[in-house]
């Protein structure tokens, strides 16, 4: 592979890791990071990378087990501060003028989910990929990633119920 399809390579697939990292519910700097690591490590290994039918399907894997690594960074972190404060919530607004209290974000509707639901939700509705695709992905069974997404149709739901119930009635 020469620079110049590596580059190509690298204009395509980096929007579209950040995008798969805010989809599943990191900042945008962390998901940009992700990204880069993700593309580095296929730049050191490209001679296997690159021979593989599908070099992005193998960045995709890359990215989700750095978007994991950083979720059981970020409990770790958020449980020893919480330790440190003597149980006092340390959690913070995100501050976004566009959040509603009607319309939950991604984030509050994915907030309940395991890495691996939020792994196989972005895959399937931001990724656009076929259950067989994220099988191979995340290394899962297909009857796995299709009782995953209805656990995770069954949680947004509810959280959207909740949302909805929330607000005043009319």
């Amino acid at each position: 592979m020469t620079d110049d399809e590596y580059d190509d390579f690298f204009r395509v697939t980096y929007p579209r890791l950040v995008a798969m990292g805010l989809a599943m519910s990191v900042e945008r700097h962390v998901a940009q990071d992700l990204a880069q690591e993700t593309l580095w490590r296929a730049f050191r290994q490209r001679e296997q990378v690159f021979g593989y039918d599908a070099p992005l399907a193998w960045c995709r894997k890359v990215m989700i087990n750095l978007l994991i690594d950083e979720h059981r960074a970020r409990v770790r972190a958020r449980r020893v501060a919480q330790r440190l404060a003597g149980g006092i919530s340390l959690e913070r607004n995100s501050g976004d003028p566009a959040a509603s209290a009607d319309v939950p974000s991604w984030s509050e509707l994915t907030a309940a989910l395991t890495i691996q639901q939020r792994a196989v939700a972005t895959l399937f509705y931001a990724e656009d990929q076929s259950v067989a695709a994220i099988a191979a992905t995340l290394n899962i069974s297909a009857g796995t990633v299709k009782s995953t997404l209805t656990k995770v149709r069954t949680n947004v739901r509810r959280a959207l119920s909740g949302a909805r119930g929330a607000g005043p009635r009319s």
